[in-house]
């Protein structure tokens, strides 16, 4: 990586508007991305050649890439890859020629400030199921047959490290905050199940209403919030648009968990949907289900991810869509009270005519536990124990 000075080129009255130009530029749509995605024997992201980045260090600096960059665990700030955690790539001043970084701390690496480094990228290490190199992403076996029985099967086939389709760049990221997100098509949709990321509130404190306080995220090894904490269909809406993200359509929904195997009676090997269960667990694979820990060993959920790595699409809690259907159940047509005080009235056939899509199946769903698993049998102001969500966003 070489580095000039904006002012050793320019005057000065053009330093501002010639780095801001120079602000990130890159041959392709993104300059970030896992080396040899598909291989699955190397945890290492690449700096792509010809990238140009600007930096501000008490004078505007641009640094340009003439190689491809490989980084490693080698290059953490300190400690190493945890599964279930984001981490996040840097561009440091060192006072020469730049240096990558990469940290777990979302302001900046140890030993550099905000002024000193910028974030240029990141991705989150975790689980991954192994698919084709096609770029059709089809889970393969042990010996790389499309849906193959060999040794592992392909329901089985899963592994950890930089999740390929998490990896995002100031030029390749959703329009929120990226922290817990896989890219699927055109869209970045959360990795785990929503789960409280502040405490959550709610107007009066009556279970329903508007939410007063409150912040959801997508994190490993949290317990999902449901109707639970008081919250319905409206409530998930609310909270999403917080988080500048939305409820998936079905469609979206479909895409994401495809690949994760269907549900077992007896078993939560690809989702928790054991018919013995008798209520939710935490987020993420091999999961010890007391602290929230990965656990190698005894973690349960071994296999519950989708191909494109969303955890917990089978099983565990359904997840509200933003889909709405009527149930004609009756021909009354009159106005009903239904959605919470204050909050107006719906014009329906009857008291539960108006229904959300919600997927994927719940904690005790066994073998109806599927990645097209749908129930269009819940009215958006039902509070259900078994309901929650997993949120999206649209591409910068």
């Amino acid at each position: 990586m070489s580095l000039y000075r904006v002012k050793d080129y320019v005057d000065d009255a053009s330093v501002s508007w010639f780095a801001l130009f120079h602000d990130v530029k890159s041959p392709g749509k993104s300059f970030l991305e896992k080396k040899n995605p598909f291989s699955y024997d190397e945890n290492k992201i690449v700096v792509k050649k010809d990238t140009v980045i600007s930096l501000l260090n008490d004078e505007w600096k641009i640094f340009t890439v003439k190689q491809d960059v490989e980084l490693s665990a080698a290059d953490l700030d300190e400690g190493t890859f945890q599964v279930g955690v984001d981490y996040y790539v840097y561009l440091c001043d060192n006072n020469g020629d730049g240096i990558f970084l990469i940290s777990a701390n979302a302001t900046c690496p140890s030993g550099y400030n905000a002024s000193s480094s910028r974030k240029i990228g990141g991705f989150h290490y975790g689980h991954i199921r192994k698919v084709s190199s096609d770029g059709l992403w089809i889970p393969i076996d042990g010996a790389g047959v499309k849906f193959g029985s060999g040794s592992p099967n392909w329901k089985d086939n899963v592994t950890v490290g930089i999740i390929p389709n998490s990896v995002w760049d100031l030029k390749n990221r959703p329009l929120c905050s990226p922290e817990g997100m896989v890219k699927v098509g055109r869209i970045w949709v959360d990795i785990y199940l929503s789960s409280a990321a502040e405490p959550i509130s709610l107007e009066s404190g009556t279970a329903g209403l508007h939410i007063a306080s409150g912040r959801l995220q997508s994190k490993y090894g949290q317990v999902p919030v449901s109707g639970t904490e008081g919250l319905n269909w409206y409530c998930f809406q609310e909270l999403a648009s917080r988080a500048g993200k939305r409820l998936l359509t079905y469609g979206e929904w479909i895409q994401a968990a495809f690949g994760n195997p269907q549900g077992l009676d007896g078993a939560d090997t690809y989702g928790w949907t054991k018919t013995s269960n008798n209520g939710r667990t935490r987020t993420g694979c091999q999961i010890n289900t007391s602290n929230g820990a990965f656990d190698p060993s005894g973690g349960v959920k071994p296999a519950a991810i989708s191909a494109y790595n969303c955890v917990d699409c089978v099983g565990n809690l359904e997840e509200w869509l933003d889909e709405m259907s009527i149930r004609q159940d009756s021909t009354s047509w009159a106005l009903q009270n239904v959605l919470g005080s204050g909050k107006g009235q719906a014009y329906l056939p009857n008291g539960f005519g108006c229904v959300a899509f919600i997927a994927g199946a719940d904690l005790g769903g066994g073998v109806r536990a599927g990645a097209r698993a749908v129930n269009v049998f819940h009215s958006p102001w039902n509070l259900n124990t078994r309901i929650g969500s997993r949120l999206a966003c649209d591409s910068l």
